[in-house]
């Protein structure tokens, strides 16, 4: 006995709407990578359970992070760099190692004006020593800085 059109219809659009899916996350995800400075990432709020993975990626003074399996082109989060801190570092621990890819540092930063204002990222180590290195080569007078250029 031949299963009901309807079945056979409904599963070719659940077929095609997965498809378009993954289809638009590769998209993104080469769109992203094209744009560069792209890399792997988990975040969540200080004191949270769960860790969100997603990519990262630095766009002058703004640390964009995108949820992984989101399709939307813009990011979750933004980090701008002369309101974020590096509030500490550590390695990361077993759980953490097991976010799907090699996790070995985990970064603590605290955004000025903003709720919640503690994040964690885990990342390798080479792209922690990049973060690192972004936050800290913030420009002199942070913030005169900005408004001169603003102008």
């Amino acid at each position: 006995m031949s299963p009901p059109t309807w079945l056979n219809e409904l599963v070719t659009i659940v077929l095609v709407v997965g498809l378009f899916y993954l289809v638009t996350l590769l998209v993104r995800r080469a769109w992203l990578t094209l744009l560069g400075g792209l890399f792997d990432c988990s975040l969540r709020a200080e004191g949270a359970k769960r860790w969100r993975p997603g990519l990262a990626r630095y766009s002058g003074q703004y640390l964009e992070w995108y949820l992984i399996w989101h399709p939307w082109p813009r990011p979750s989060m933004v980090f701008v760099r002369d309101r974020t801190e590096l509030a500490g570092m550590r390695d990361s621990d077993v759980t953490e190692s097991q976010l799907g890819y090699a996790v070995a540092k985990v970064l603590m930063l605290r955004v000025r004006e903003a709720t919640p204002s503690r994040w964690e990222l885990a990342l390798n180590e080479g792209s922690a020593t990049g973060l690192v290195s972004w936050l800290e080569s913030a420009p002199p007078g942070r913030i005169g800085y900005r408004r001169g250029l603003d102008r």
